[in-house]
């Protein structure tokens, strides 16, 4: 207590659930996150002023293969700085012109402002990446980007045939959980 605050991790007993049910991207310049103190997590979510759904101010599903999308984070230091490196791959079939297009449009995302993700894991739980604003103020940046994607046609007819995708980001803090649910992201669908 004279130097941090500790903080114990009991969680209730039971089985645990990996792997992600769906992805959502959007642009973090568009919405604003509510989180009720530090710490907890964003409990509702909304569009910023000049936000609109009719000029593409949404919440994008992603239709990525069945059981191929993982989150990964990994935490490091360097002295006292600390950063999360957060990885998400997830595989989406066909190359086409719609897998091209949407290639490009993330790519640009990457240059402009970043991505944000809401990412659902089959456990129920929600969470955040790449978000812009919380509580109505800007956060430090948290650039979510595409990096290290490849793909394939395969080889025989029933091989893999489309994109291998990554977005990559790094922050100062794991993500941030939304307690709201996927229902109210559905709406900014």
């Amino acid at each position: 207590m004279l130097c941090f605050v500790a903080q114990g991790y009991t969680r209730p007993c039971g089985g645990v659930t990996g792997g992600i049910s769906d992805i959502a991207i959007f642009d973090p310049s568009d919405f604003n996150f509510t989180q009720v103190s530090a710490g907890a997590p964003y409990s509702a979510i909304a569009l910023r002023a000049g936000a609109t759904a009719e000029d593409g101010a949404k919440m994008y599903l992603v239709n990525f293969q069945p059981d191929q999308a993982e989150w990964k984070w990994k935490q490091s230091k360097n002295g006292c700085a600390t950063k999360y490196e957060h990885e998400f791959d997830f595989q989406l079939p066909e190359n086409s012109t719609l897998l091209t297009n949407f290639l490009q449009a993330i790519d640009s995302a990457g240059c402009c402002c970043g991505l944000g993700l809401a990412i659902r894991l089959n456990s129920g739980k929600i969470f955040i990446a790449g978000e812009k604003y919380v509580g109505g103020a800007s956060i430090p940046k948290f650039i979510v980007a595409q990096d290290g994607s490849d793909g394939s046609s395969g080889k025989v007819f029933d091989d893999f045939n489309g994109g291998n995708i990554v977005l990559k980001g790094n922050y100062s803090r794991n993500l941030r959980e939304y307690s709201g649910t996927w229902a109210s992201l559905e709406a900014l669908m």
